[in-house]
């Protein structure tokens, strides 16, 4: 009871956080003579998740689009998913560049939804970071509705426990393109939640939650859940991902 009483607490408190610095559907472009690259973060409980990530990939010569989205507030990935195909439709018009994406967290899942209506005409590479793919149990307690209402409307309808699927019936289909998929084995901010979690994790999901039948590559990372788009490491391995398909050795 007392672990559970933690946990509730920490995602209530999450929720609060993701309330007072929730974005609105919006996106930052920055140009680059290089391919595109679409960005999509997961809950954005400090905003601008992935603006290190962007600013990286733009550093290496690539076209970035940081799509944001009221992640507290839509109601399933799906929503997202539709925001991210109306800005890849209206930015990404140059016929001579292929579409990568990169999604973080929850933003994976939003990823993953946008393919599963239909991929881009010149999709390149797909990177997921710190993806629960297979869910997380600290979805659990957001099966309270005033909680899951609180925390993320979205959150609560696509991260379900592992072993019983990860949101919609169209992202448990088999995927027909091939993800790198980086996962993360450190607690960071949040070590209590770990212990409800079975093995490693990130302190939000299980390493082996973000495995994916498809998938291309699959790397775990010496960092935490929301330290992912800022280390170092994951940062190099993004490169060379989109670059070269594969991970480093």
């Amino acid at each position: 009871m007392r672990r559970w009483r933690t946990i509730f607490c920490g995602l209530a408190w999450l929720g609060w956080a993701a309330g007072a610095g929730a974005a609105g559907f919006e996106v930052e472009c920055q140009a680059g003579a290089g391919d595109y690259v679409v960005l999509v973060h997961g809950l954005d409980w400090f905003r601008n998740t992935l603006e290190p990530t962007a600013e990286y990939l733009h550093a290496a010569g690539y076209e970035t689009l940081n799509v944001r989205y009221p992640s507290r507030k839509v109601a399933n990935p799906e929503a997202a998913a539709q925001w991210v195909r109306q800005v890849v439709g209206e930015h990404c018009r140059d016929p001579h560049k292929r579409i990568h994406l990169v999604g973080h967290s929850m933003g994976a899942l939003v990823v993953r939804e946008y393919l599963a209506d239909g991929k881009p005409a010149r999709l390149g590479r797909v990177v997921f970071l710190a993806a629960p793919n297979q869910g997380t149990p600290l979805a659990e307690p957001l099966r309270w509705k005033p909680l899951g209402a609180l925390f993320s409307p979205a959150a609560a309808a696509s991260c379900g426990q592992p072993g019983r699927g990860a949101g919609s019936g169209r992202r448990a289909e088999e995927i027909d393109y091939a993800p790198g998929v980086l996962m993360g084995n450190q607690p960071g901010w949040f070590p209590l939640f770990s212990l409800f979690m079975k093995g490693a994790d990130d302190g939000v999901v299980p390493v082996d939650s973000g495995r994916l039948r498809g998938m291309a590559e699959f790397r775990v990372v010496r960092t935490s859940h929301t330290a992912m788009p800022r280390n170092p490491e994951a940062l190099g391995e993004v490169l060379r991902f989109l670059r070269q398909g594969q991970f480093g050795d």
